[in-house]
C-alpha cells in the first residue's frame, strides 16, 4: 500500500492541482471559495487550539485538502491577467497606440512575431495611461531594422481579441494562447507602422540566454551542411524548433520519437551526467570541493534550461535535478516520486496554466510512468548476455513510457505508433552521443576552433544516422494507426484502468483487475457505438479557410471533398483532417472545382451544381451565367471567389433555402451582400464571420 509519510508533496499536489482544473474548467470566479477557503482556515485554527477525539482525527487531512483545493483554485483564477485591474482592455478603442516590451524572442518572417507586454496605451500620444497585459503582436518585417527580448517598441494599430477555431475539432489556438495568458493580438502592416527605442529593458539572464543561443546555433550551423541534420541538431541540443520541416516532424512522430526533438528531462539527465563525470575528474572529497561541484552541476542544468528555451519539461528536470543534487550533496536519498511532486508543485505556483501545457503532462505522465513500470517489465525477462540485455532494458524503459503516456498521446496527436519501443531503443543512445557530442563541439569551437571538426563530424553522422533509422522505421508497414480519435472521457477511463493495473501490481489482489476489465469494456461499447454511427451520417461541411473554398461531404466512412487546385496541402489538411477523423471518415475522395463532371453513389456534380442525397447546391462565381427565363431550385447557394453579381440577380434566378458566403471572397463585398440580403429578406451565412458551416441530412 502506498505509504504517504513517504510522499507528503504528492498529497499537497493532488487537491492543488485538482483546484487549478477545477478553476480552468470553469473559466470564471465562484465567491463561495473565498468563503470555503476562510471557513477551512478558521475551523483548522480552532482544532490547533482544542484537543481532537480520535474518531474525528481525519478531519484535519479533509480541512488540509479543502485548503489546497480553494488556494489552487483562487490562485489559477487570479493568475488571468484578464483579472488584473490595471489591464489594457479597459482602454480599448478602435485603434490604440501601444508602446511596450518585447518579452519573448522575436521569430522573423513576412511578420515579426513576439510577445509584447504591455506599459502604455491609448488613442494618442497625449491620452498614455499605464497599463499590464500581453499581446501577440505581427510587426510587418523590415530588414533594415532588428527586434530583440527587451527592446521598448510603440506603434499605432487595432487591438483584437483573438479568434477561436472556426473550424469543428481543429487546433484552437486561442485557447492555445489563454494558458500562455495572452488574450489579444495586433497586426501591424506597414513596415514603418512601429518603432523601437534606444531603451532594453530584459532580464539580464535571460537576455544573455537568447545570446549564447544564438551563438551556439551559428556553431551548429558551421558543422551540420544539411538542413534537416541542421534543424534535428538544433532542436535537441539547444531546443530551437522553428526550422524542422514537416516530413521530418511526421517521421519522428510516426515512430514515437517526436519527443527527442523536444528538449527534456532526458537531455538535462544527460548534461548533468556528463559534467558530472568531468568533475569527478578532480579527486577531492573535501566540503568545499563538494559545495562547489554541487553549485557547478545546478549552475549548469538551470543554464542549459534557460538556454534550450526554458520549456515546461526542462523546468520540470531542473527543478527536480536540483533537488536530486541537493540530496546528494547531504548524502541523503530522496523518494522520486515525491522529488517529482515537489517540482510540479513548484511550477504550479509560479504559473498554475502549465497544468494545461502538453509538454508538461506528457513529461510528468512519462517519468511517473518509467520509475514504477519499468523495473516491472525489465525483471520480466531474464537475459544474462550484457548487450541483449542493455537492448532489453531500452525497450522496456520505451514500454513503461508508452503506458503512461499514450492516452493522452492519442488524445492530442491522434495515432498510435506500433515501433515506438523500436525507435526507442535507437533514439536514446543516439541522443546520448548527439548531446555528448554536441557540447564538445560548442566547447571546442569556442576555445580551440582548429579542433571543432572531431565532434563536429561525429555530431553530423549520429545525426544523419538516426534520421536515416527513422526514416526507414516509417516506412515499415502498418508502422503506425493514423486518425484515432478520442474524447477527453475516454482518456479518463483508459488512466482508470491503468490506475486499476497498478492497485493490482502493489497489491497483489486479482479483484481490482475487475474493474480495469469493466472499464475495457465500456470503452469497447462506445467505440462500437460510435463507430456504428458513422457508418449512417450524412453531412456536409463548408471550412473556414482564409481565401479558399473547401467543402466536404461525408457519406458513412467515405469522403469527398471540393476545393480548388492551387491551395496547398497544408492548409487543406489543417482546416479538415481532424474533422474527418473525429467522423470516422477512412477515405477521402478530391474533386477540384475546376472539374466538369462527377459521380458517385450518392453524389453527383456537374459543374456549378452538385447534389448529395436529396441536397442540391449550386456554386456561384463570375463564370455563372444567368437566364432570367428559368428559375432553378435548389436548397443551398455558394457564393465563391468575389463574383460581381448583386443578390436582386440570384433571388430573380433562384429559390432556395439559405446563401452561404465561403472564405474565397473578400470581407468587404461580403458585408456588401449581406446589407442587400437584409433589405431583401434572404438568409445568409458568412463563413468567415460564423465559421464553418455543417448541415447533417436526415
Amino acid at each position: 500500500m502506498i505509504n504517504w509519510k513517504e510522499i507528503p508533496f504528492v498529497k499537497f499536489l493532488l487537491p492543488f492541482a485538482t483546484g487549478i482544473l477545477l478553476s480552468i474548467i470553469l473559466e470564471n470566479n465562484h465567491p463561495i471559495w473565498y468563503g470555503i477557503l476562510l471557513s477551512a482556515i478558521f475551523i483548522r485554527l480552532i482544532f490547533s487550539f482544542q484537543k481532537i477525539p480520535n474518531h474525528y482525527r481525519h478531519l484535519h487531512g479533509i480541512l488540509a485538502h479543502i485548503l489546497l483545493f480553494s488556494m489552487g483554485y483562487l490562485w489559477s483564477f487570479h493568475f488571468c491577467e484578464l483579472e488584473n485591474g490595471n489591464h489594457f482592455q479597459q482602454h480599448l478603442k478602435i485603434e490604440n497606440v501601444i508602446v511596450g516590451k518585447i518579452e519573448t524572442a522575436p521569430t522573423f518572417g513576412k511578420y515579426l512575431k513576439a510577445t509584447l507586454s504591455t506599459q502604455l496605451v491609448g488613442t494618442h500620444l497625449d491620452s498614455l495611461k499605464n497599463t499590464s497585459g500581453n499581446i501577440l503582436i505581427y510587426l510587418k518585417n523590415d530588414s533594415t531594422r532588428q527586434l530583440n527580448y527587451g527592446d521598448i517598441i510603440a506603434f499605432k494599430g487595432r487591438i483584437q481579441k483573438v479568434e477561436p477555431s472556426k473550424n469543428p475539432h481543429a487546433f484552437d489556438y486561442r485557447k492555445f494562447l489563454k494558458f500562455k495568458n495572452i488574450h489579444y493580438q495586433v497586426f501591424v502592416n506597414e513596415p514603418s507602422g512601429w518603432q523601437k527605442s534606444n531603451i532594453n529593458q530584459g532580464s539580464f539572464i535571460q537576455k544573455n540566454a537568447i545570446k549564447i543561443r544564438h551563438y551556439f546555433l551559428g556553431i551548429l550551423k558551421k558543422h551540420l551542411t544539411t538542413s534537416r541534420e541542421l534543424s534535428v541538431g538544433n532542436a535537441l541540443i539547444l531546443g530551437y524548433k522553428d526550422d524542422i520541416d514537416e516530413e521530418v516532424r511526421t517521421a519522428y512522430a510516426h515512430t514515437g520519437a517526436l519527443h527527442v526533438l523536444a528538449v527534456s528531462g532526458l537531455h538535462v539527465g544527460l548534461v548533468a551526467w556528463f559534467v558530472n563525470i568531468l568533475l569527478g575528474l578532480v579527486k577531492s572529497r573535501t566540503l568545499v570541493w563538494r559545495i562547489t561541484r554541487a553549485t557547478i552541476l545546478i549552475g549548469i542544468v538551470w543554464s542549459f534550461a534557460l538556454i534550450s528555451g526554458g520549456s515546461p519539461s526542462v523546468l520540470r528536470a531542473a527543478t527536480m535535478f536540483t533537488f536530486l543534487i541537493i540530496g546528494l550533496f547531504m548524502n541523503r536519498t530522496t523518494n522520486i516520486y515525491n522529488s517529482l511532486a515537489i517540482s510540479a508543485s513548484i511550477l504550479l505556483i509560479w504559473n498554475p496554466y502549465l497544468l494545461m501545457n502538453v509538454s508538461f503532462q506528457l513529461s510528468y505522465l512519462a517519468i511517473t510512468s518509467i520509475v514504477y513500470f519499468q523495473p516491472k517489465i525489465f525483471r520480466a525477462l531474464i537475459i544474462k548476455n550484457g548487450f541483449l540485455r542493455s537492448i532489453w532494458n531500452l525497450i522496456s524503459l520505451s514500454l513503461a513510457a508508452q503506458i503512461g503516456t499514450l492516452p493522452i498521446s492519442i488524445y492530442y496527436f491522434h495515432s498510435i505508433p506500433f515501433f515506438a519501443w523500436l525507435s526507442g531503443v535507437i533514439v536514446i543512445p543516439a541522443a546520448t552521443i548527439i548531446l555528448g557530442s554536441g557540447i564538445l563541439l560548442l566547447l571546442i569551437e569556442s576555445l580551440i576552433p582548429s579542433l571543432a571538426f572531431i565532434p563536429g563530424w561525429i555530431l553530423y553522422y549520429s545525426i544523419w544516422l538516426m534520421n536515416e533509422a527513422i526514416f526507414l522505421i516509417q516506412k515499415f508497414p502498418s508502422s503506425v494507426w493514423i486518425g484515432v480519435w478520442v474524447g477527453i472521457g475516454i482518456v479518463i477511463l483508459l488512466y482508470a484502468m491503468i490506475g486499476n493495473i497498478i492497485l493490482a501490481l502493489s497489491t497483489k489482489k486479482l479483484k481490482w483487475l475487475l474493474p480495469a476489465s469493466a472499464f475495457l469494456l465500456i470503452i469497447s461499447l462506445n467505440y462500437s457505438f460510435i463507430s456504428f454511427g458513422d457508418f449512417s451520417q450524412k453531412k456536409m461541411i463548408i471550412y473556414h479557410s482564409y481565401r479558399h473554398s473547401i467543402i466536404d461531404f461525408f457519406d458513412g466512412k467515405n469522403g469527398f471533398s471540393f476545393y480548388p487546385k492551387e491551395i496547398s496541402e497544408k492548409n487543406l489538411s489543417f482546416s479538415t483532417q481532424n474533422n474527418r477523423w473525429a467522423n470516422g471518415v477512412k477515405k477521402v475522395t478530391s474533386i477540384h472545382f475546376e472539374n466538369i463532371k462527377f459521380q458517385s453513389e450518392n453524389i453527383f456534380y456537374q459543374k456549378p451544381f452538385i447534389q448529395f442525397f436529396d441536397k442540391k447546391i449550386v456554386l456561384l462565381d463570375d463564370a455563372f451565367q444567368f437566364k432570367e427565363e428559368v428559375k432553378i431550385k435548389v436548397d443551398f447557394i455558394i457564393i465563391q471567389n468575389n463574383p460581381k453579381f448583386k443578390m436582386e440577380d440570384i433571388s430573380r434566378n433562384f429559390i432556395f433555402e439559405k446563401i452561404i458566403f465561403d472564405t474565397s471572397n473578400s470581407q468587404w463585398k461580403v458585408e456588401k451582400w449581406k446589407t442587400d440580403c437584409q433589405k431583401l429578406n434572404i438568409q445568409y451565412y458568412d463563413i468567415f464571420e460564423q465559421g464553418a458551416f455543417e448541415v447533417a441530412l436526415e
